[in-house]
């Protein structure tokens, strides 16, 4: 096929960072509950995101046209994007993301072919137990592919609507938005209405990806741990315990060598007088309240759960972001964001490109 556009590349590396992250969290997740899968997965997954870069630039065809399968996942084509992920098209992207056993090389290897040929075969002549292991990691790309992209295209939708608010429209793009918009011969085709019909666009990408969660089995779901906010309380304690040890540091540095002001300081804070005071003391004193503060910090730590974070469902978390932005982007412009039954014309993946 011909090159790529920088428009095209672009895309591409715009979804695979979306699916690396959406990977990279699934593999915090696997390895909690086994360790060794993120010792072997970065590899694989370096691997498996170039075979995936390979993916998503190729062309498929529809009828007599040709189209990049990042120009489709980027576009309001839902017919052509179902097809992508429809196990009965021919333009499914499964058996490339998740090669069935027969194109893997499981048959009797053919004259003049090699037997390392893709990841798979690779990663099984290494080990043969990392087959599972990179099982699982193409089954998280097919369950999370689109997503990624969904990301990437609101990413997309953000950047042109603040684009739209910060310069005013030309002839040409009057006409372009005129098309885009079916506006009537005639009709006044102004800003405000251009930067409303694309945050409608931005909120179909939210209403989407929302619709994809309800539809997520139980066992899709990416799990993290969220990190507990701490207290005023505990973040004071754990300032008093760095003062402590930063003190021992300091105090262990200076070889014995006290100077006055030194020896004054701690001396009220001993109750001995100057002359009595010496490294060793002051170190024996900075040790002991270190280890009160550490406990203090334990038994607050105890009474606030032991945990350091409630779990939660990554995808939902980053769909309340999306609905953040939203608003944030309705803030910016002054313009209200179309409810959520309005429609706004699908662009064929021809038309994205």
């Amino acid at each position: 096929m011909a090159s790529l556009t920088d428009k095209q590349k672009q895309r591409a590396d715009g979804i695979l960072n979306h699916l690396g992250d959406l990977l990279e969290k699934r593999i915090q997740q696997a390895g909690r509950v086994n360790p060794k899968v993120p010792q072997v997965s970065a590899d694989i997954l370096w691997h498996q995101i170039a075979t995936m870069r390979q993916v998503i630039e190729t062309a498929k065809g529809f009828g007599p046209i040709k189209l990049v399968v990042s120009d489709i996942l980027c576009s309001t084509d839902e017919p052509k994007k179902r097809d992508l992920f429809n196990p009965s098209n021919q333009v499914c992207l499964l058996n490339e993301i998740l090669p069935s056993e027969e194109e893997s090389g499981s048959e009797t290897r053919r004259a003049g072919q090699l037997e390392i040929r893709d990841v798979r075969t690779l990663y099984r002549a290494l080990d043969p137990s990392l087959d599972k292991i990179l099982t699982l990691i193409q089954t998280w790309i097919w369950w999370d592919l689109r997503d990624a992209a969904d990301q990437l295209r609101f990413d997309m939708q953000e950047q042109r609507i603040l684009s739209l608010h910060g310069r005013e429209l030309d002839a040409g793009m009057v006409e372009y938005y005129r098309k885009e918009m079916g506006a009537r011969p005639g009709e006044d085709v102004t800003k405000q209405a251009v930067i409303r019909f694309e945050l409608g666009r931005a909120r179909e990408i939210v209403d989407r990806y929302q619709a994809a969660r309800e539809t997520d089995r139980g066992h899709q779901a990416i799990v993290v741990i969220q990190e507990r906010g701490g207290s005023q309380e505990e973040d004071q304690m754990v300032i008093r315990l760095a003062k402590r040890l930063s003190a021992i540091e300091k105090v262990r540095s200076l070889n014995g060598n006290l100077d006055q002001a030194v020896k004054n300081y701690y001396s009220g804070q001993l109750g001995l007088s100057a002359d009595r005071i010496n490294q060793e003391a002051i170190l024996r004193y900075e040790e002991s309240q270190a280890r009160l503060e550490r406990q203090r910090l334990a038994d607050l730590l105890l009474q606030a759960g032991g945990r350091l974070g409630s779990t939660a469902n990554y995808k939902l978390l980053i769909l309340g972001q999306m609905g953040k932005r939203l608003e944030v982007l309705a803030g910016k412009t002054g313009i209200a964001v179309p409810p959520p039954e309005k429609k706004v014309p699908s662009r064929t993946a021809e038309q994205a490109v």
